[in-house]
């Protein structure tokens, strides 16, 4: 099996296989989150070239960050080496042959360089208010996430994320001086590759953590009333230089 790393906020993680955290049983404070919504499960069909997208409730926008390497849309030079990623027009979504738009991005030679860990994360903030102001969603009253893809990230694979008021900074419960440890340890499930339209379902209940970073609920306690974002982490092998890679995504919902 071949080792892969992924980058998380600082943090270089070695991925080989991901076994199951412990459980915590902290209860989420009884105020957390006022400015949480209840979101209907479309998340965005993406059917416009705006990267950014807007319910009621949800206020979200995509962005694509890497470090080293090269990447379209380009992030080197940018700041944070972050760049907005505008949907592209579809030739043909076979899962959905009425969409006309997909988020579409890609890069290769992504590599580690000594203490310096390289990344590529595809990024979907949900209810950014301002620029200034993060609020979360609640997704009580649903089971995960359903989206469709083409991971096409070769051996090293990717892995889909769910940042939780545990694990992102926004949430007050980790990176402070009351949190056992520090934030972007967010619940994940490792992606199978594909080179075709897949329809991919993530629950939130079989969410795992890496294990670095603050602790947050796992299994039936996920805290799925309060989560931030979605993110698609592509693994960079541990020695060698990413091997080029290409997501692309469509039709994201909740079910």
């Amino acid at each position: 099996m071949m080792a892969s790393s992924f980058f998380v906020h600082g943090f270089a993680v070695v991925f080989v296989s991901l076994g199951a955290c412990g459980s915590v049983t902290s209860e989420i404070p009884a105020d957390a989150w006022a400015k949480s919504c209840a979101p209907d499960p479309v998340i965005t069909t993406i059917e416009s070239n705006n990267p950014a997208f807007g319910t009621v409730c949800l206020h979200g926008s995509w962005y694509l960050q890497a470090l080293n390497g090269t990447t379209t849309p380009a992030t080197a030079g940018k700041p944070d080496n972050t760049s907005p990623v505008i949907p592209m027009a579809l030739a043909l979504d076979t899962l959905d042959p009425a969409s006309m738009f997909a988020i579409h991005v890609s890069g290769s030679g992504q590599q580690n360089m000594g203490t310096t860990f390289a990344f590529a994360q595809l990024t979907v903030a949900l209810n950014t208010l301002s620029a200034t102001e993060v609020g979360s969603v609640d997704a009580s009253a649903y089971t995960g996430v359903q989206f469709f893809a083409i991971i096409n990230t070769a051996a090293s694979g990717a892995r889909l994320t769910v940042a939780n008021l545990y694990t992102n900074p926004a949430g007050g419960l980790c990176g402070g001086p009351e949190a056992m440890k520090g934030c972007f340890d967010s619940p994940g499930m490792q992606l199978t590759p594909s080179t075709t339209w897949t329809k991919y379902q993530v629950p939130f209940a079989d969410l795992v953590q890496l294990g670095f970073g603050n602790p947050s609920p796992l299994g039936a306690d996920f805290p799925k009333r309060a989560i931030f974002n979605l993110k698609w982490d592509v693994g960079i092998p541990t020695n060698d230089p990413a091997a080029p890679w290409d997501l692309q995504v469509d039709d994201l919902t909740f079910y």
